[in-house]
């Protein structure tokens, strides 16, 4: 069989570049086109007639529409796509303007959906394709702090859910994989962000904020298997793509595995809750 086409984006760092990276090492079975929006990053790691590099914003719909259909034109086809591009906030809700909530949501879902909305006639046309959604832990089970960014994960989800079925009769299938803590540069990237942003006028948030994440970052160091790194999650991810039937969901550990079983059978949410405040001062 001709090796698999698969388009990833956000594939300058973490989970993306780790997965663009084992997915091009399988060269008699996958044509790897990475994507990210300074391609320049990635052309150290891109080696082999089956790694290639493109510049893309999620947020542009032009360039969504030229790298798609560049793809195409390139290799006739497009079997795969991973949607990985996003970034995220450690704001309570009241801490941030609706402004950077648009621009959240516009890279974390409207992204994903440009992205879906450009492979999908290509997809159709074929009778098979394999949508695959980064979400996270915090899609389905939303921690304090995190509510721009849960909510834009939860969105995922729930056009992910939606489209399954649909899709399902045109060959195609759709799958979320949702990673718990993992051990990148984008928590970096977070505290980066927020002191550029400064703290709100009146914040009576910021030292809850501080006590909660120090007890949740000692408790991740405390407890063996719950930081991923990278390269774990991409593992998993390879074996999302080879599954002959895949499944709407995976969870990359066990520890969030248990978390997603926990939330499932709590139809109150009550544990969820009560599970959150042991963080809280």
């Amino acid at each position: 069989m001709a090796p698999k086409v698969v388009l990833i984006t956000g594939a300058s760092g973490g989970i993306g570049l780790a997965t663009a990276v084992l997915l091009a090492k399988h060269s008699d079975k996958y044509k790897v086109i990475a994507t990210a929006r300074t391609p320049s990053a990635i052309q150290d790691v891109a080696s082999g007639d089956n790694f290639s590099v493109k510049k893309l914003d999620v947020t542009d719909d032009v360039m969504v529409k030229e790298v798609v259909e560049s793809v195409i034109k390139e290799h006739g086809r497009l079997d795969v796509l991973i949607n990985n591009a996003g970034f995220g906030t450690l704001f309570s809700v009241e801490q941030m303007d609706l402004a950077s909530h648009q621009a959240l949501f516009d890279t974390n879902y409207f992204g994903m959906v440009r992205m879906i909305q450009a492979v999908l006639p290509h997809m159709r046309a074929a009778q098979s394709g394999h949508i695959i959604n980064i979400t996270s832990l915090v899609g389905f089970s939303a921690i304090p702090f995190t509510d721009a960014y849960s909510a834009s994960k939860f969105a995922m989800e729930g056009l992910s859910e939606a489209m399954a079925p649909t899709l399902s009769k045109f060959g195609v299938s759709v799958s979320v994989v949702e990673p718990g803590p993992v051990a990148t540069n984008f928590s970096a990237r977070v505290e980066q962000d927020m002191a550029t942003a400064g703290k709100p006028k009146d914040d009576v948030y910021g030292a809850m904020s501080e006590s909660f994440f120090a007890t949740m970052r000692k408790g991740f160091a405390d407890t063996p298997g719950i930081l991923q790194t990278s390269e774990e999650v991409a593992d998993v991810l390879l074996k999302v793509v080879e599954d002959p039937k895949p499944h709407l969901r995976y969870q990359t550990s066990a520890f969030v595995e248990q978390a997603a079983k926990g939330k499932f059978l709590d139809s109150t949410g009550d544990g969820q809750v009560k599970e959150q405040l042991k963080n809280f001062p």
